[in-house]
């Protein structure tokens, strides 16, 4: 497989330590508009982008997020006390708002009291009352999207340091909430990186526990229209404005997020931003909702699938809520990270799907055929896994990495071809300089196959991520090497959903 690899890079505060992925109410807020009948193009999933927001906007509030089966009650993940848990747009704004007119009403940072009522008090107060509401639920904390603009901006208004004590305040009304996560996203200053910038900085200074996570928006597809129209591979790299942007971005954030994909090139997309982006990341990646693709990377997630979406929409994944769990699990063991050697594949896969007329929000993609490239693997602190096509002929894409804490993970991803999205097989080889104590394995192959130079183990056995008992594995005589089947791994995982499997290895030496 040709390779390219990329040097060590330093991360700052931040080579690794606590899970700070989340609960995103975005995507739940799209669905409980669909439930309440409110007009198709505004509110399913296709549309969650500009002609959506408007209607999911006003969906969230105090009924929606906490009250009997809202989100942060109904929503089934076990492990959300890992997790904060995100109000999304349009939790500080009055209901019933067009950002196409009112976009100066953005970025208050003021809990609504209509939608909110029970917060009362100052802003910090109010902001308290929802993050103590969120941990008696069981979850992390409270996080908030924020605009990238002050409350009364419009574009055409610089971003001036004269500003900053706007910002101050906000920050040290989160403080004094015990607010600790910032999304920040679409805004004034939404491309201006002295902005972002002079956030983190800030924030670093009055109110260090406060995590500001930047992306640069961007379309849901990696390149340029034109091209992409005329069926072009299209490559994150292709757009460089946006592209350069997000390599500045990255390089001081201490979370930065991909940002918006379509759900039916979502792996593709995400990988391939991903796999741009990692070499200059000072601090964490998130890949939002790509979760195997976290897990075995050693990045962040932004967890959207939800309950709420079960039946609505093909392309959702609410039938694979098991991951989410699957996948935090492993992260309690090899949390996300920053730094280390990033090794990408030269070698190009592309996804490809044809939308049909108003299929999705972003209309120069609708009627036509998309494809989308990404590396066919990326790897992180360790070689890239060799891998070859089997049965269909398509080979499927592969992340990896070893994580600073010294365990190992693998996932194979789907991929979008013939107009469906699954997993293709193929056979995925890693060799490893020392033997792990712990490896975990993400989505289906033909047949994982491991071995290591140093160290010789006893003993191998399996078991499913979400738990239950433990199975052997054979080892080969020489202690330094093991097979695992996809039919191994679908009689040990355990999921009650469509999820697909996810198998923690354990290496005894003694």
């Amino acid at each position: 497989m040709n390779r390219r690899k990329c040097g060590l890079v330093k991360s700052g505060q931040h080579q690794s330590g606590e899970q700070k992925g989340y609960y995103c109410t975005w995507l739940a807020q799209n669905f409980i508009a669909s439930e309440a009948g409110a007009e198709r193009a505004a509110v399913r999933p296709e549309f969650t982008g500009d002609q959506g927001a408007n209607c999911a906007r006003d969906k969230v509030n105090e009924q929606t997020v906490f009250g009997k089966n809202g989100m942060a009650e109904k929503n089934s993940v076990v492990l959300r006390k890992e997790l904060y848990l995100v109000l999304d747009d349009g939790w500080d704004v009055v209901y019933n708002i067009d950002l196409s007119v009112h976009k100066r009403c953005f970025g208050s940072l003021e809990v609504n009291e209509l939608r909110f009522p029970c917060a009362k008090g100052s802003p910090a107060e109010r902001l308290k009352i929802l993050n103590d509401r969120a941990k008696n639920l069981g979850w992390k904390g409270l996080g908030i999207w924020v605009a990238a603009q002050k409350c009364g901006e419009d574009y055409g208004f610089p971003f001036s340091e004269n500003d900053g004590e706007y910002w101050r305040e906000r920050i040290l009304w989160c403080k004094q909430a015990g607010v600790a996560y910032w999304k920040v996203d679409w805004g004034t200053h939404e491309h201006d990186n002295a902005f972002r910038r002079f956030l983190t900085e800030t924030a670093r200074k009055l109110y260090p526990e406060l995590t500001v996570e930047h992306a640069i928006c961007c379309p849901p597809v990696n390149g340029v229209t034109e091209a992409l129209q005329r069926g072009a591979v299209g490559r994150f790299q292709d757009e460089e404005k946006l592209s350069g942007l997000s390599k500045e971005a990255v390089s001081y954030s201490e979370v930065f997020r991909t940002y918006d994909v379509t759900p039916q090139l979502s792996v593709s997309s995400t990988l391939d931003r991903a796999g741009y982006l990692l070499p200059f990341a000072k601090g964490c990646l998130n890949v939002e909702d790509e979760l195997y693709l976290a897990a075995a990377l050693g990045c962040q997630m932004g967890v959207m699938r939800s309950v709420f979406g079960k039946g609505l929409d093909d392309w959702d994944d609410s039938d694979r809520l098991k991951e989410a769990d699957a996948a935090l699990a492993w992260q309690k063991i090899a949390p996300p990270f920053a730094g280390g050697e990033v090794e990408v594949s030269e070698e190009i896969l592309a996804d490809e799907w044809t939308f049909r007329e108003n299929e999705f929000w972003y209309q120069p993609i609708n009627g036509r055929t998309i494809r989308q490239g990404a590396p066919a693997a990326v790897s992180r602190n360790a070689r890239l896994p060799e891998v070859k096509a089997r049965g269909t002929g398509a080979k499927p894409f592969v992340v990896s990495s070893l994580n600073p804490h010294g365990a190992y993970s693998v996932a194979v991803l789907p991929r979008t071809l013939n107009g469906k999205r699954g997993y293709v097989g193929g056979s995925v080889a890693c060799s490893l300089q020392k033997m792990p104590k712990h490896i975990a394995l993400f989505g289906y192959a033909d047949c994982f196959e491991f071995q290591w130079k140093h160290g010789k183990a006893l003993r191998v056995t399996a078991a499913s991520l979400l738990g239950g008992n433990e199975v052997e594995i054979p080892l080969s005589e020489s202690g330094n090497c093991f097979r695992m089947s996809a039919e191994q791994m679908k009689k040990i995982w355990n999921a009650d959903d469509g999820s697909a499997a996810a198998i923690q290895l354990t290496i005894c030496s003694r």
